[in-house]
């Protein structure tokens, strides 16, 4: 008889791929698994885009600690982000790249991964009929946040956060994105000029991705935004 009880539990891993569109409408995925995925014309890169448009040695996209960023490899023809050039760039789930006459989505799916069995005497491995989700897990995955305008014209505004990555602020002025993910919502400050965001009255870094907890205030571009989770309508 056992005198403990073990406790096997699934873990959730981001599954990461890139849908790349030609000109002619042609597309095809790429799965990243690798650490380091090389973008370019030539042919000794991991995803090689035969156009003219691309640089022999376009882009490149390398995992630091855990989140995966794009870098631009001084390009003839530049990277573009969401509309917007790019030097290097956290990206998050439906970022719209532009390298050359290609268009390429980022995408991520979470899966849940079951346990190894467990190797102990006298116990059966028991196979379930259909997966199971961690009912903590599924509770946030169902849960929405808001943002509640706290200045200006606008005070008191809710804008409900339903999609999994809503961008605030001014094209060419502050921009943020808050992204929605199965562990949780996150923000990214993607500013490239002005003064910093600021998250409880503390700066935040460029391309730096970090959790939210409901009640959280954050600064951009002058307003005052605070974040609301759970937001129930």
């Amino acid at each position: 008889m056992l005198s403990s009880q073990v406790t096997l539990e699934r873990t959730y891993e981001p599954m990461p791929q890139l849908t790349i569109t030609a000109e002619t409408g042609e597309t095809s995925s790429l799965s990243l698994s690798k650490e380091v995925v090389t973008i370019g014309r030539r042919r000794d890169n991991s995803l090689c885009l035969p156009h003219l448009s691309v640089s022999g040695h376009h882009a490149r996209i390398f995992d630091d600690q855990g989140l995966l960023t794009l870098e631009d490899l001084d390009s003839t023809n530049r990277t573009i982000v969401n509309g917007r050039p790019i030097q290097s760039h956290l990206l998050l789930h439906s970022d719209e790249i532009t390298i050359g006459k290609y268009q390429i989505r980022y995408s991520e799916t979470y899966t849940s991964t079951p346990p190894p069995a467990a190797e102990l005497d006298n116990v059966t491995s028991l196979q379930p009929m259909q997966p199971i989700i961690d009912p903590a897990l599924e509770q946030i995955i169902s849960e929405v946040a808001a943002l509640r305008v706290a200045s200006g014209e606008k005070n008191g505004a809710m804008l409900p956060l339903e999609k999994p990555l809503t961008t605030v602020g001014k094209a060419g002025g502050d921009v943020g994105a808050f992204a929605k993910k199965p562990e949780g919502y996150y923000f990214v400050s993607m500013n490239t000029a002005g003064r910093a965001m600021k998250l409880n009255g503390r700066d935040i870094n460029t391309q730096v991705e970090i959790k939210l907890s409901g009640g959280d205030f954050l600064e951009i571009g002058g307003e005052y935004l605070e974040f609301v989770y759970p937001y129930y309508s």
